[in-house]
């Protein structure tokens, strides 16, 4: 244990004359906290891969996740849901299952602004981007104001084949 002493005891000098003890143990913090956040988002990025590989649209979806806080949907052409994160839960209280097949209108209500409504509709129509505030509808029926950046998706053909969305409260 004598071999040790002189170790130790430089070691300990040395440890002292830093000016932040504690950076690696934040820095180990910071990463868990990031790496249990894209554990989160596991599947939900491995589902997007599996949609999206004949898709004629990129996007980082990690980022989405992590940085933006958004809820992805994705829709068909005739504006059913065929997609919806996990996280879509958090922001509505609607479940992925509950609203996959339904139009998004299910998130509108009394004081939704048809105005809005009338210029998402026609951006898709259209068949181009949007971004849009508007007032939506959680399971409860509470309101909420949702930022939503939609885009259309053409196949490797050009051909439009979803719509996606990029959703959160404002």
């Amino acid at each position: 244990m004598k071999e040790f002493f002189g170790y130790d005891h430089m070691m300990a000098e040395y440890y002292e004359k830093m000016s932040n003890h504690t950076l690696p143990l934040l820095s180990w913090e910071f990463y868990g906290e990031h790496h249990a956040s894209l554990e989160i988002y596991k599947d939900d990025l491995t589902a997007l891969k599996k949609i999206t590989k004949n898709w004629n649209f990129e996007r980082d979806y990690q980022k989405e996740f992590v940085e933006e806080q958004s809820v992805i949907v994705i829709t068909n052409p005739d504006l059913k849901i065929v997609y919806a994160s996990k996280n879509i839960e958090k922001l509505n209280g609607f479940s992925p299952d509950e609203v996959v097949g339904n139009s998004p209108k299910m998130f509108q209500g009394e004081d939704t602004c048809v105005e809005t409504s009338s210029k998402v509709r026609s951006a898709v129509s259209k068949g181009v981007p949007f971004e849009v505030s508007l007032l939506n509808y959680r399971k409860d029926k509470t309101p909420y104001v949702c930022i939503i950046k939609g885009f259309p998706v053409l196949n490797k053909r050009g051909k439009l084949i979803n719509y996606i969305a990029f959703e959160k409260v404002a």
